[in-house]
């Protein structure tokens, strides 16, 4: 059995996701992990993450190994500290952008990098055959000193973001793992900081806020020149600039063309995914820039990114990965270099105006026993062909989602339309 998915192993927290899961992960990482191996773990703010904490502790512990904790630090902070401390592996407890209700456990191995599929199949192997069961013993394990500064300064040195000269900016905490280093990083560089959302809040993380729910930072805007939206592990990101929101086409689009100018862009080569707008690879073509596309999730976008020896990537979903500065999708390091290329060239708007999305529509519908017969890969691929048939001009992607359970629909071409929208469900059905 595999217990991850398209990003870690994920679920509603109390029933497909609980204590017994969190404490198995922990004594097989130990297990594999060869002589007493040095676990790092990090959390968002949910109330169930310090329940999840304490049982992955006491797994590692019983299974042999040592936990360093970073207490709530954003996603990327852990694959950081996992190489720069020498860790075995990492582990940040969080469910991302889903609901308070859901958790989750991301993996990372010794190189700070989220673990391969052949790594997840060894360590669901290990889990699998864990016996003991957790006995909900609350383990103390203080948090490495300083570590929040300590990782500010990191961050700034890798964005290399010197003076922000009093700019405005706005900034939706999502109540989440970014609360305290997202305004102390900008602060820092001389940014007027406007925070929501800003206070740890497990209950209210991603709800009617962040980057999944971008109308709230947009109707507060109102005197910043820029403003991030950070989800609730901080590694997903909105930007505005002004009231104007910009797409994810355009955010990924600004950072391929600044490293591309900057001489930072190996191989002039951008990995986006499937779902990675056309308008973009027509943007970047105009630069001589070559767009490759993997299959939906950071984890495979990184994957093509090593095979091709690629230094960004990215997905229209708000993560966007520079791997010569981070080993996973960091939306803080993001924010700060948009900030970097805002301050330089004087508007995002202005800075991306070629990359035009060619018109789509996009669509999410629940899995239920009437649509259940569509999410095996044959079956999507029938579908896909299907509607690919009916509209020959279009490109169509169809995937089941790999953090919620949602069948996922994309439709591109010049004259899509809303109106196809009830066609493409009646398909789905």
């Amino acid at each position: 059995m595999n217990f991850f998915g398209t990003d870690g192993i994920r679920g509603e927290y109390g029933t497909t996701l609980t204590t017994q899961t969190a404490y198995s992960l922990g004594k097989s990482l130990a297990l594999i992990g060869g002589d007493c191996p040095i676990v790092v773990i990090g959390s968002d703010t949910r109330t169930s993450s310090p329940k999840l904490f304490s049982a992955l502790a006491s797994g590692v512990h019983h299974g042999g190994g040592n936990v360093i904790n970073l207490g709530v630090l954003p996603t990327n902070a852990v694959g950081h500290f996992t190489r720069k401390f020498g860790g075995d592996f990492g582990v940040m407890i969080t469910a991302s952008h889903n609901p308070p209700c859901d958790n989750g456990l991301k993996v990372f191995d010794t190189y700070g990098v989220k673990v391969c599929v052949a790594k997840q199949c060894v360590i669901s192997d290990a889990m699998s055959v864990v016996t003991a069961k957790y006995s909900s013993k609350k383990v103390f394990e203080p948090v490495f000193y300083d570590i929040e500064n300590i990782y500010v300064d990191d961050v700034l040195s890798a964005a290399g973001v010197s003076d922000c000269n009093g700019l405005a900016v706005a900034l939706d905490l999502c109540y989440g793992a970014t609360c305290k280093v997202a305004p102390a990083a900008l602060e820092k560089v001389g940014a007027k900081v406007t925070a929501f959302c800003s206070k740890a809040d497990g209950k209210r993380v991603n709800v009617d806020c962040g980057a999944t729910n971008p109308q709230f930072l947009q109707s507060r805007m109102r005197g910043n020149a820029l403003g991030f939206a950070f989800d609730g592990d901080g590694d997903r990101l909105a930007v505005f600039e002004g009231q104007t929101l910009l797409s994810g086409s355009k955010v990924f689009y600004a950072l391929a063309k600044y490293l591309h100018q900057n001489g930072r862009l190996k191989r002039n080569v951008a990995v986006g995914t499937v779902l990675t707008n056309g308008g973009v690879e027509r943007a970047l073509k105009g630069l001589g820039v070559k767009l490759l596309r993997s299959d939906v999730g950071d984890r495979n976008v990184f994957d093509v990114m090593v095979k091709c020896g690629a230094v960004f990537g990215g997905e229209d979903s708000g993560h966007y990965l520079l791997t010569e500065l981070a080993t996973s999708a960091d939306a803080l390091l993001n924010a700060l270099i948009l900030t970097k290329i805002y301050s330089e060239k004087g508007s995002l708007i202005a800075y991306t105006e070629e990359c035009e999305e060619i018109p789509h529509i996009a669509q999410s519908l629940p899995i239920t026993e009437e649509n259940a017969k569509l999410i095996g890969e044959k079956q999507l691929a029938a579908t896909t062909a299907r509607i690919s048939a009916l509209y020959p001009e279009c490109r169509t992607v169809i995937r089941k989602s790999g953090t919620e359970n949602k069948l996922r629909i994309y439709l591109e071409g010049e004259n899509v339309s809303d109106s196809q929208k009830e066609i493409l469900a009646t398909f789905c059905r």
